[in-house]
Formats: structure tokens, sequence, C-alpha cells
């Protein structure tokens, strides 16, 4: 037997510890930034979104089911935390969050520094 650190399922899996992080697409608009946070059904009542220190947290604390089913492979479960760097290009105190199929969706408006378009600086 090869020397494996984490052993292999009997799929040759890489077993894992048991939290995951969802993937996150961000897109830039003029006015802000839109976050999806693809989590399916997960409860809306465990996912925390946190705005502190310039940093965005967003939190799903995992309450454990008793009667959930028996998986022959489970590749997302638990709990998560991922953070993102505000960089002052955030007004935090108009942020938005919804969570709709899935899919939680955070909107956070630029401040008025941020919104200031590029500017061309000539060259002499």
């Amino acid at each position: 037997m090869y020397n494996r650190p984490y052993g292999c399922g009997p799929w040759g899996a890489w077993r894992q510890h048991r939290s995951f992080a969802p993937p996150v697409n961000i897109e830039e608009t003029e006015s802000g930034y839109n976050l999806f946070v693809y989590a399916p059904s997960l409860s809306k009542e465990n996912i925390s979104v946190l705005t502190e220190n310039d940093v965005l947290s967003i939190r799903y604390t995992s309450t454990e089911n008793k009667e959930a089913p028996r998986f022959t492979r489970h590749e997302y479960s638990g709990s998560f935390e991922r953070s993102f760097d505000l960089k002052g290009k955030v007004d935090i105190n108009r942020n938005e969050a919804s969570y709709k199929e899935g899919v939680l969706k955070i909107i956070l408006p630029k401040t008025d520094a941020a919104r200031q378009p590029a500017q061309d600086v000539p060259v002499y």
C-alpha cells in the first residue's frame, strides 16, 4: 500500500475533514459588488453575514440532524466561514443579503470614492 496521509475511500477520493468552502462569484457593477455564494440545501436561519473592521464574513453553522440520510459519498456538509477584505471600497451601512434557490446573494454598494471613474493621466 502507498503511503497516503489521509487514506483513500472506495471510489478513490481523498477523505477530507467535514467542513467545506462554497464557491463564490463576485460581480463588479458601476454602483457596487454582487457576491453569489453557491450554498444549496442550507438553512437560511443558520447563515450569518457580518461586516466588521472592513471585512465581510459569511458564516454557516450546521446543526446536526440525527435523521439525516446516510450518504455513501458526502462532499459538502458542516459549517463554513468565508471572509473578504473590502479595502474601504464598500459602504457597509447599505449592504443587503438574500437567500433564494440555494444561492446567497450579497449586494455591497461602493463608496462615493470607489465609484469615481478611472482618470487618464496625460503623458508629455
